[in-house]
């Protein structure tokens, strides 16, 4: 034996005995020595990274799916049919842009209000504007009862009629801009 080995204390000296029965599978992911083929050693390292990449693509499908869920249903009826991730993650981004964009006008209107302006808009034309308002969401709640309760799509021409229908009676009230 060397010297040094040697001179080093009994329990330090690990034999071969010690080992016997124990299994450690943490050391199956180090890289192989010498002796091991490289087959084994692929294989042993493949399965943990197959594993890794199955959990991690399930975490993402989950999260897109999550945000699907999430989404206005108006939204989702602009698309036919399934919807891809890619559609997905486009439809937040805009969700998400329309609703910054909100936060902000919401957030200068207040800031005007504390200040003390008046709005530059007439009173009048404030009511118009609410009434335009609540006439897109009741024409938006009313094609997604169609599309979820009816099975009315957006490509039919029946939803085509309604869609003009409403696009006149909100332009007889509102010079304004269109309706959804």
């Amino acid at each position: 034996m060397d010297e040094g080995i040697s001179r080093l204390p009994e329990r330090q000296l690990l034999e071969h005995r010690d080992f016997i029965g124990l299994d450690y599978p943490a050391l199956y992911m180090c890289k192989p020595k010498r002796g091991v083929k490289r087959d084994e050693s692929k294989e042993t390292y493949k399965l943990p990274h197959r594993l890794i990449e199955k959990k991690r693509r399930d975490r993402i499908n989950e999260c897109i799916a999550q945000l699907k869920d999430l989404l206005p249903e108006h939204l989702k009826l602009t698309t036919l049919g399934h919807l891809e991730k890619a559609v997905v993650l486009e439809l937040t981004l805009k969700h998400l842009k329309a609703l910054t964009a909100l936060t902000e006008q919401q957030h200068q209107k207040i800031i005007a209000l504390q200040n003390g302006e008046r709005s530059m808009k007439s009173p009048v034309q404030a009511d118009l504007d609410a009434f335009h308002s609540g006439f897109q969401t009741c024409a938006k709640e009313v094609l997604q009862y169609l599309s979820r309760f009816e099975s009315w799509t957006p490509r039919e021409q029946r939803c085509a009629q309604l869609l003009g229908h409403l696009h006149s009676i909100s332009s007889q009230f509102l010079p304004g801009p269109q309706l959804l």
